[in-house]
């Protein structure tokens, strides 16, 4: 049946292959790319043959309802200094360093139970630190890890999806 081949929603994401823990809201994998036609005169509209790709950004977003432990802090926030002591205090640096960037998976299954794993290389979190504070409610940072391209390949796409046979 065609039904078999539903991808469902929900699965696990790690951060180098540690699990961040429970979710709330789910996550998203999206691919931003701008696709630019070549254009020459006497076009009436875009031709076979004449796109580029001039980017690709890949961006795994995820609402992490249990992200709180100051260890944990500078997996999901570059440029995060954690002082140990009678308390933990986080605090910026300022500076973007190499255990900022990490590999970031989001694991589930299709609904007959085929693995999907979706892969953001050198990801690093490039959103805002933004935490609702609000009554009767628990905090649920959305965390988006984008994907950077290496010095060395840039022209290999640092994400991939892996469909299990």
């Amino acid at each position: 049946m065609a039904t078999e081949k539903i991808l469902l929603g929900y699965g696990i994401v790690a951060i180098a292959g540690t699990p961040i823990g429970l979710t709330r809201g789910g996550s998203q994998f999206d691919v931003e790319r701008e696709i630019r036609s070549i254009e020459a005169d006497g076009d009436r509209g875009p031709v076979k043959g004449r796109q580029v790709i001039d980017t690709e950004v890949a961006k795994l977003t995820v609402n992490a309802l249990e992200p709180f432990s100051a260890a944990d802090m500078s997996k999901y926030y570059p440029g995060i200094s954690i002082t140990s002591g009678t308390d933990d205090v986080m605090t910026g640096t300022l500076s973007i360093v190499e255990g900022d960037y990490n590999e970031v998976t989001w694991t589930g299954k299709t609904k007959d139970g085929k693995p999907v794993v979706i892969t953001v290389e050198n990801a690093m979190n490039l959103d805002n630190l933004e935490w609702k504070l609000e009554d009767k409610n628990e905090v649920v940072p959305s965390i988006g890890f984008t994907a950077h391209y290496d010095e060395t390949t840039r022209d290999t796409p640092p994400w991939n999806v892996a469909f299990g046979l």
